[in-house]
């Protein structure tokens, strides 16, 4: 991943979808492209291969694969509540190519068509935009180097929070969230403006609901 950049609108994405009028801050409108923020959400792959992946065999998790933060989605949230699944004229389908493309930073095909079907459609994007800006601000990221150790240190919200500040000068500690499952880091999420500039997170991602724990585990990355 790389540093911050200037916005870029990726592949034909017109003005539009991006800056629709803002409808209420109600889960029930469910109307593409009308929302207040997006989350990036980053997975943390050896908590899920430990968990969740562990528990249904998952071939991600294979011995050999080295994964630490892969793409989730992107997330159109309200400043309270979110849209999801939102209507479309036709099948919210995501072209082969689109996810032949994104293997590289999302874990599975399954988890793709889930997050169009269920996120993007609300974005007010198609696949080829709603993916290309997702990859867009996923590669904004750096990641710090603590993570690939053995032993990270890190063992609270507060200190994964922090150490993604470090390496990200660009962003402010009210931009990003902290989540954990099982005592273990989940993900993490950052917050961007419809103008895909970062911004301040809504209530959805306070650390109450995502992270109450005072302490967390941060599995290593498989050797």
């Amino acid at each position: 991943m790389t540093g911050m950049r200037r916005p870029i609108l990726l592949l034909g994405c017109l003005v539009a979808c991006l800056f629709a009028p803002i409808s209420p801050a109600s889960a029930a409108d469910n109307v593409p492209g009308a929302f207040d923020y997006y989350v990036l959400v980053l997975s943390w792959m050896p908590s899920y291969c430990k968990s969740e992946g562990a528990e249904r065999d998952d071939g991600q998790c294979e011995a050999g694969r080295r994964r630490g933060f892969l793409l989730h989605g992107l997330w159109p949230q309200y400043d309270k509540g979110w849209p999801e699944n939102c209507p479309t004229q036709g099948r919210p389908w995501v072209p082969d190519d689109v996810i032949a493309e994104m293997r590289d930073i999302m874990p599975s095909k399954s988890l793709m068509i889930h997050e169009y079907r269920v996120h993007g459609t609300c974005s007010g994007l198609d696949p080829v935009q709603y993916f290309g800006v997702a990859r867009e601000l996923y590669e904004r990221v750096n990641i710090p180097a603590v993570f690939a150790a053995k032993d990270t240190g890190l063992d609270t919200p507060e200190a994964v929070r922090n150490a993604i500040l470090e390496v990200n000068p660009w962003l402010k500690p009210e931009m990003i969230a902290v989540a954990c499952r099982r005592q273990n880091l989940l993900d993490v999420r950052i917050c961007f403006g419809r103008d895909l500039f970062p911004r301040a997170c809504g209530a959805n991602e306070t650390r109450k609901r995502l992270c109450p724990a005072d302490k967390i585990g941060v599995p290593p990355v498989a050797p």
